[in-house]
């Protein structure tokens, strides 16, 4: 990695710079596969999720803290023990906020386009981080399908399969603030007035659904070209060493059936399409509260949403 990629310096303007902002379970990370194969683009992977799990500032990273024997300082453990193969992986203690505001204003020479993923709610509200220069793009999904998914990775990741807990205990658990839907409309009204006026809202039903037309009028709206040939892609995780990330969460990835967030996506070849949206019936008491709660935010910004 050039030392041009670690300091913060002005922003190339023959870049086109690209920030997807997400909340878990959203198809972010097929969306990034998917976009990874554009020529001349450099993704950097989930950096401020980083910061937020892994980083010095994290609650994790307190010696004193009670996840320091939890499941995920094991996945962390485990992650660490995996062969090194990604070039543009960055060790942990690196993940401060300010030091990911560097790394998204950096030059990446020969690049024509850089990609940055994230999970809203991990930017933990900490506006100044975001560097000016970026088109923003908001990636949502109906939250009747997000936190039944969502809880059913926290369940795998604390080991409570057996011994269930319910959604909101485990968010606590995972150090999560309550209302990440909430978080990312927040995040998208400060995009708004501070930063890009007009920032893409892509609903994930419809990158399924409608994948051809839903991609064309992202590339469109954000300066990355389109072909049809980004409709496929190959089914390994392969790519993912082109990206710039931390080193624990790019090896993690790694791992076979312990905490892999994003098998699935990593493992895809294209968008297939969608399933329906549950039923309020079929969510239990504690998914459809939180569920619930994040609608309003949800329909807003739906209303808003690049339309197929």
């Amino acid at each position: 990695m050039s030392k041009s990629m670690e300091s913060s310096c002005n922003n190339n303007r023959e870049l086109t710079r690209v920030f997807i902002w997400s909340v878990p379970r959203t198809l972010g990370t097929a969306l990034t596969k998917c976009l990874s194969y554009v020529d001349g683009i450099q993704v950097i992977n989930e950096p401020f999720v980083s910061a937020f799990n892994f980083g010095p500032e994290s609650l994790r990273a307190n010696p004193g803290a009670e996840t320091n024997t939890d499941p995920v300082k094991k996945f962390m453990d485990s992650a660490s023990a995996v062969q090194n193969v990604f070039e543009k992986a960055f060790d942990d203690s690196k993940f401060t906020y300010g030091w990911v505001r560097q790394q998204l204003e950096a030059e990446y020479p020969g690049k024509k386009y850089l990609l940055v993923k994230d999970q809203a709610f991990c930017l933990n509200e900490k506006y100044d981080n975001i560097p000016p220069g970026f088109r923003h793009v908001f990636l949502i999904r109906h939250p009747y399908k997000v936190y039944p998914s969502w809880k059913r990775v926290l369940t795998k990741l604390y080991n409570l399969v057996h011994d269930p807990a319910s959604l909101t205990d485990l968010e606590e658990l995972n150090h999560q603030p309550y209302g990440m839907v909430e978080m990312q409309f927040n995040l998208l009204k400060y995009v708004q007035e501070n930063l890009d006026p007009n920032p893409v809202i892509i609903d994930s039903d419809d990158l399924q659904n409608n994948p051809a037309s839903t991609l064309r009028q992202f590339c469109e709206a954000v300066g990355i070209p389109y072909n049809d040939s980004l409709l496929e892609w190959p089914g390994n995780r392969d790519i993912m060493k082109t990206w710039i990330g931390s080193r624990i969460a790019l090896q993690g990835n790694l791992l076979e059936n312990e905490g892999g967030f994003y098998e699935n996506a990593l493992r895809s070849s294209s968008f297939l399409p969608g399933t329906a949206t549950p039923n309020r019936s079929e969510l239990s008491e504690d998914v459809l509260k939180v569920a619930d709660d994040a609608l309003p935010f949800y329909e807003q910004m739906y209303q808003m949403r690049l339309k197929p």
